[in-house]
């Protein structure tokens, strides 16, 4: 976990500290412990616990990152005539705050489906790709997916009508 969360941080441009390092891998085990333990009781062992492990470890990277962006000001560096500077921060903290939204969804259903999901959408994987990432025939790629799709837009209800846009 903990070379994966530097690859990860340094995949981003974030500035590898081995005390963030620790962080983060402190985070994975916080996170499968949290909410009673939802996600090792949601852990399908008919796939690998690498792959299980290192999409729990990248959510959490993701977590640090945001964390972190919302703590250096970097809207305070950013060149916005003052005419623009609320409405652009206030667009901002809300696309902030749906991302947050999403990845929070994504970490409340099933693993396989976030992983799926991360695969087709976020890093644009064919079928083929993802049936042999998922361990899956690439037949049954595509009603995972739509399945995976449902049970996430069920978690974001009150912004079905983006996603929809964005997952079609």
């Amino acid at each position: 976990m903990r070379a994966l969360a530097r690859r990860y941080l340094k995949m981003h441009g974030a500035f590898v500290d081995e005390s963030e390092i620790d962080d983060v891998t402190q985070d994975v085990f916080l996170a499968l412990t949290r909410r009673n333990y939802h996600l090792m009781n949601n852990y399908d062992p008919t796939y690998a616990v690498t792959t299980y492990l290192g999409v729990i470890t990248r959510t959490e990277v993701h977590r640090t990152l945001r964390k972190r962006r919302g703590h250096t000001g970097r809207l305070d560096d950013v060149d916005i005539p003052a005419a623009a500077d609320e409405s652009s921060a206030r667009l901002q903290a809300e696309g902030a705050e749906r991302a947050d939204a999403l990845e929070q969804a994504l970490a409340e259903i099933p693993v396989r489906d976030a992983e799926i999901l991360r695969l087709r959408f976020l890093q644009e994987r064919d079928y083929k790709t993802i049936a042999r990432a998922l361990r899956i025939p690439e037949a049954s790629v595509g009603q995972t997916l739509f399945r995976a799709k449902k049970r996430l837009l069920e978690k974001l209800s009150f912004l079905t009508p983006l996603l929809t846009l964005f997952l079609s």
